[in-house]
């Protein structure tokens, strides 16, 4: 159980506060509480978020993500709103909106992207909850977020009704409209930083590893579509052959499992990384456990954060290339990160031939409709479709 996961930006004490006790600091009416027919074991708002938190005990990187939002929202009842969770209202939903997009005091609020943790355990006084104000693609992804975890709240009769209901049917709506997927790379830009790369051989502050991995990591998310949780959870053994063709077994979100096919240059890649790094053979041996993104050790896969950083500082290298002649190619470049590769394999896999549903089954999308974003073509071999993927072909460029 997830049972105390929260500093207050503005400490009640000097002492590390849990989060049952920071509520309590600021208990209201609590009209909207259901008192006596919750289904979850849960008296105060701290248990209620602690029992929606442990639904996602076995999905890391989407339970981070929903405890971020909610520890966010809370600072928010606790500093600015003066409420709590079973009394926050709509209109408190709105002002929480708009905060979103601009925390203010900024220097209370906004701070360096650091651990919110000491490497000891302690709170790190210098952690805020943003580095600046989000987006409206973030503050959209927060709500949904938020909206889930009130939602389940209501359907656990902690709640008598959703605060945020009203955003729900609004989204519902907007759904019928057309929408444009414009963050992905052109492929010269893609190889454009593969050289780049190479060419930082030359760097005093990189090795032969750094620089065989940081290839590897961009050639496996642009040739799979993986999510940069994927590709830091899984191993070399999730490699699997199959009648002469590889794919790439992969438990995605939901815990849905998936084989992605793997094309030959993938596998050419895949075969150069371990010959580069010393591993006993050029294709994975079954069930091998040595981490798809390894450590230099080899022994221990390299967290979701540190691949950002790697494909972030690759793409600024690819970016120089394009410096001054193309600034609209490196600027992109500058503001791209590891999901652009996400991307660009659907968009991608679709030009070089491949079906609308070999796309949605590759990328793990649930709704077909969220791989119709991309374009709509016709249904054929979905091993050889995604075979004909190349860095190299010029079926498109």
């Amino acid at each position: 159980m997830v049972t105390s996961f929260i500093k207050p930006l503005f400490s009640v004490s000097d002492d590390s506060v849990s989060m049952g006790r920071v509520i309590l600091e600021f208990t209201h009416d609590d009209y909207n509480k259901e008192l006596g027919k919750a289904l979850i074991d849960a008296n105060n708002d701290a248990e209620a978020i602690a029992s929606f938190l442990n639904e996602y005990k076995d999905s890391p990187a989407t339970l981070r993500s929903y405890a971020k939002e909610i520890e966010r929202l809370l600072l928010w009842c606790i500093h600015v709103g003066k409420v709590n969770i079973s009394s926050i209202k709509r209109d408190h939903i709105l002002a929480y909106q708009d905060f979103l997009k601009s925390p203010s005091p900024k220097k209370l609020w906004c701070g360096a992207s650091i651990s919110r943790l000491t490497k000891d355990g302690s709170i790190n006084t210098n952690w805020r909850p943003f580095v600046k104000g989000l987006s409206g693609s973030s503050v959209n992804k927060a709500i949904k977020i938020l909206d889930s975890f009130f939602n389940y709240l209501v359907q656990t009769n902690y709640l008598s009704g959703n605060p945020m209901a009203v955003d729900r049917r609004r989204k519902r709506r907007n759904n019928a409209q057309p929408k444009i997927i414009d963050r992905y790379l052109e492929l010269d830009e893609i190889r454009a930083t593969l050289a780049a790369v190479a060419e930082a051989k030359n760097h005093k502050r990189t090795n032969d590893y750094q620089i065989a991995r940081a290839r590897f990591i961009i050639l496996l998310l642009f040739f799979t579509g993986l999510r940069i949780a994927e590709a830091a959870s899984h191993c070399m053994g999730n490699f699997i052959q199959r009648e002469g063709n590889w794919f790439l077994r992969v438990k995605g979100k939901g815990n849905k499992v998936r084989e992605i096919p793997a094309p030959d240059e993938l596998m050419d890649a895949l075969a150069e990384f371990r010959i580069q790094t010393g591993l006993p053979s050029p294709t994975p041996k079954f069930r091998e456990k040595t981490p798809l993104i390894p450590m230099k050790n080899l022994t221990k896969p390299i967290s979701c954060r540190r691949i950002d950083q790697i494909i972030r500082w690759a793409f600024n290298l690819g970016a120089a290339l394009f410096e001054p002649d193309e600034p609209q190619k490196a600027s992109k470049l500058r503001l791209a990160s590891a999901h652009w590769l996400r991307h660009s394999y659907v968009t991608y896999l679709l030009e070089s031939g491949a079906s609308i549903k070999v796309a949605q089954e590759n990328a793990g999308h649930s709704d077909i409709g969220t791989t119709m974003h991309y374009c709509h073509v016709a249904q054929t071999n979905r091993h050889a479709e995604t075979n004909a993927l190349s860095l190299t072909n010029k079926f498109k460029d």
